[in-house]
């Protein structure tokens, strides 16, 4: 139903963290670790610049955490992660939220949420992710789906529009 395999994701995180290889040779090394399938390097680089607040390598460590590579699973931390980068405007760490929340994976099962986290990914344009919100409003309740677009206005205003790159 949502984003089935960690291997999807990691791949999608790690194409999000390409584009700033140029801003930080870490990123770079950590990539070609990766490449290697040298995973603990890769978080050994990649964690620094994930404390700083870097959402693509945020993303990134929230991947390797999901999938086990480099690091033990751990779906908490995995989940810990994907937040930090979602709310840096990282759209593959937020809908990798709805996905947690909608299977009740490394935190509570919240379809609440799930929609949430789905319906701000969706703002950035991937189609993928507006059906993936859209399957959730009908397992909610009109009471849960009208709390569910508040907490989505709301969260958009602080972590999709700052994020937003507008036109020169």
């Amino acid at each position: 139903m949502f984003i089935r395999n960690s291997l999807k994701q990691f791949r999608l995180a790690l194409a999000l963290v390409v584009p700033c290889f140029p801003l930080h040779a870490d990123v770079a090394e950590g990539a070609k670790a990766i490449q290697k399938g040298q995973f603990k390097e890769a978080f050994s680089e990649w964690q620094p610049l994930a404390e700083k607040g870097e959402p693509a390598v945020q993303a990134a460590i929230g991947v390797m955490y999901h999938a086990g590579q480099g690091v033990p699973q751990d779906y908490k931390k995995a989940f810990q992660w994907y937040r930090r980068a979602a709310e840096n405007g990282n759209a593959a760490s937020q809908a990798n939220l709805g996905v947690l929340y909608a299977k009740g994976v490394g935190v509570e099962q919240d379809l609440v949420q799930a929609y949430v986290w789905f319906d701000l990914a969706a703002m950035e344009g991937d189609a993928g992710h507006g059906r993936s919100r859209d399957r959730l409003a009908k397992l909610l309740n009109s009471e849960q789906l009208m709390q569910a677009k508040r907490v989505s206005r709301e969260y958009a205003t602080k972590y999709v529009t700052p994020f937003r790159k507008t036109a020169p």
